[in-house]
């Protein structure tokens, strides 16, 4: 009997203790869950802010973190465009890679500009931003007018993304 006592003791402390760090993971994951929404943007003009701030300096691997795994829609007429597929021109510095911070691989006439030198290396540079809600979707939509002798005069970059889970991830690059 006595025994019996001291092992459904035992038996107690054991999943008292499971149940103590259970909570404390739990507890953890929130904390840690926390910290990432306040580093991750919350609003259109915060993300208009990093993202601008990503193309700029040219973060090709930053600029990945916001592509969902089902992919981005590209160019005027939203060719859908696979996760891989777009970590595959970061990776080698072709299409989207060239288009966002390499001039020098770009090709066509006249001569065209990355958004990169477009936003470093123009006369006037206004961004904008703004939310909207869309069949149910958090949006926002970023804005940089440039002005650039150079890459055409007048030329507008603008991205679009959906809210998702706690995060901003890119929908259309038009």
């Amino acid at each position: 009997m006595q025994f019996s006592k001291t092992l459904r003791s035992a038996l107690w402390m054991v999943v008292l203790a499971a149940a103590c760090a259970q909570a404390q993971g739990q507890a953890g994951k929130a904390a840690s869950s926390a910290a990432d929404s306040a580093r991750a943007p919350q609003s259109a003009a915060e993300l208009e802010q990093r993202l601008f701030a990503i193309v700029r300096s040219g973060d090709a691997l930053q600029f990945l973190g916001y592509v969902p795994e089902d992919g981005v829609n590209l160019g005027r007429d939203a060719q859908h465009t696979t996760r891989d597929e777009i970590e595959d021109q970061l990776t080698h510095r072709t299409g989207l890679y060239c288009k966002l911070f390499d001039s020098a691989c770009m090709t066509g006439a006249p001569a065209p500009c990355s958004y990169r030198e477009l936003l470093t290396q123009s006369e006037t540079v206004r961004t904008a931003s703004t939310e909207t809600t869309r069949n149910g979707v958090r949006q926002a939509i970023l804005v940089a007018q440039v002005q650039n002798q150079k890459c055409g005069g007048a030329v507008l970059i603008d991205f679009i993304f959906n809210y998702h889970q706690g995060g901003w991830k890119l929908f259309s690059i038009p």
